[in-house]
């Protein structure tokens, strides 16, 4: 009698056992398993002065400013406590002075990686990692009192067109929060610094350039993420 209930209190600590270490695998894979998510982003820019400012200012162009606010969108890949994400940003400025300005559009992509370090009861957590990007600026600058004259082909006014490529890396730092109600994700803060690795110089696609210049400068990112 003594050894059958020994066997089935055995048999209870086993049953109870396997079942709770069923529930832990469980949940290791929920919090292993990928998900896959959409998200658009606002966020400003501090860029260092740009090489080719002092030539704009010598030919009385206004310079190109160093806080442009930018907009994105990107995919956030997730699983465990890593964190992919591919995005798109871009941002478009414009300065003008008696006639004389410039119009910069910048254009974007990113590739960053983000690991957790710290997570919260709330599930909000501090992330690490770092992004690779590649930029790409074209800048208009031009004087609005030339005229052009439909009439005559080789009257077209005054405009020129540069274009410079660049790719930098990025360290970043994230901190995402998520709601007390459905326990998702609904804002990440996130600050990088860029590193600027390759200092192409200004070319055209409509004109030799001589002595060009090239641009070498880094610049910090402050990014506010919504998911949806």
């Amino acid at each position: 009698m003594k050894t059958n209930l020994s066997l089935l209190a055995l048999f209870v600590c086993c049953l109870s056992f396997s079942q709770t270490q069923t529930e832990v695998e469980t949940e290791k894979n929920n919090d292993e398993s990928f998900s896959l998510d959409y998200y658009f982003g606002v966020g400003v820019l501090y860029t260092d002065a740009l090489e080719i400012n002092p030539f704009l200012s010598e030919s009385n162009v206004p310079t190109v400013r160093r806080f442009p606010f930018e907009l994105s969108v990107g995919m956030s890949g997730s699983f465990g406590k890593n964190v992919i994400d591919f995005e798109f940003g871009f941002y478009n400025q414009e300065r003008d002075d008696n006639g004389f300005g410039h119009k910069m559009i910048s254009t974007q992509l990113t590739l960053r990686y983000l690991r957790s370090l710290v997570k919260f009861k709330n599930n909000s957590q501090f992330f690490l990692g770092s992004g690779l990007m590649l930029g790409s600026h074209e800048l208009e600058f031009f004087d609005e009192s030339e005229s052009i004259d439909l009439n005559d082909a080789g009257n077209f006014g005054d405009v020129a067109i540069l274009d410079n490529t660049q790719f930098y890396i990025s360290p970043s730092l994230g901190y995402s929060m998520y709601s007390s109600e459905d326990n998702e994700e609904f804002l990440r803060i996130q600050l990088s610094y860029e590193l600027n690795l390759t200092g192409n110089e200004w070319e055209s696609d409509y004109a030799r350039v001589n002595n060009s210049i090239d641009e070498t400068g880094n610049r910090w990112r402050l990014q506010l993420i919504f998911p949806f």
